[in-house]
């Protein structure tokens, strides 16, 4: 073998080990990305199924508690510094007006129709519909054009809707306030639980209260 032939053999070499270097490199780029993306796949799918796991049942018809639940004027007045009783007790939906007209305004009309609720659900999907038949929470979320119980149309709020820590967590923001309400059974699954705090400027501090509901009569949950 001449120098020549040696030489280009020696540079085929080299040529060729450079090549399956750079090769080596490309394909474990390629790895490294398949495997974060198939990880990302498998971490979003457990996380779906795990949230669909803990979903809690909350379907069925469901009838205010009056003596388990918290007093919801009492609450208001004290975030708002009333110093007068309210008319009423126990859940705090009587008759009457209160200061700035929450006796039969806005408040109570909420209060009423939480009164008794239905519960749709199919999976992670609920649906929950008052005693006037109006939506209260939905999820997934549905923008509709319906109008409030305060004359708002949905264009000036906005509503969001997610299961979170096992309870299903609505908050509609407007230019009113904030509402955070979230739907939940009781520890022993007999009872469904209703929590709700206010954040208003009216309010010298966010109002928290508990609705506590039985399953109707008649009805199977």
């Amino acid at each position: 073998m001449t120098r020549n032939q040696a030489a280009r053999k020696s540079l085929t070499h080299r040529n060729a080990s450079l090549f399956y270097s750079v090769l080596a490199i490309f394909a474990a780029a390629f790895l490294l990305s398949f495997a974060r993306a198939a990880a990302k796949e498998v971490s979003t799918l457990a996380a779906l199924q795990d949230a669909t796991g803990n979903t809690p049942k909350l379907a069925g018809h469901w009838q205010f508690n009056k003596d388990q639940s918290d007093d919801v004027r009492q609450k208001m007045q004290a975030a708002r510094g009333d110093s007068g009783g309210g008319q009423g007790g126990g859940g705090g939906y009587g008759g009457g007006r209160g200061r700035n007209g929450e006796g039969r305004g806005q408040g109570a009309g909420m209060m009423d129709d939480l009164q008794t609720l239905a519960i749709e659900q199919t999976g992670s999907n609920v649906k929950v519909t008052g005693k006037s038949g109006r939506v209260l929470a939905q999820y997934p979320s549905d923008a509709s054009a319906e109008k409030n119980a305060s004359g708002e149309r949905a264009g000036q709020r906005t509503t969001t809707s997610q299961w979170q820590n096992g309870q299903l967590t609505v908050v509609t923001q407007s230019p009113r306030g904030k509402t955070t309400r979230a739907y939940s059974m009781s520890p022993d699954g007999k009872q469904l639980y209703v929590t709700t705090k206010m954040e208003n400027e009216r309010f010298k501090e966010p109002v928290m209260y508990r609705l506590v509901y039985d399953p109707a009569s008649g009805a199977s949950n």
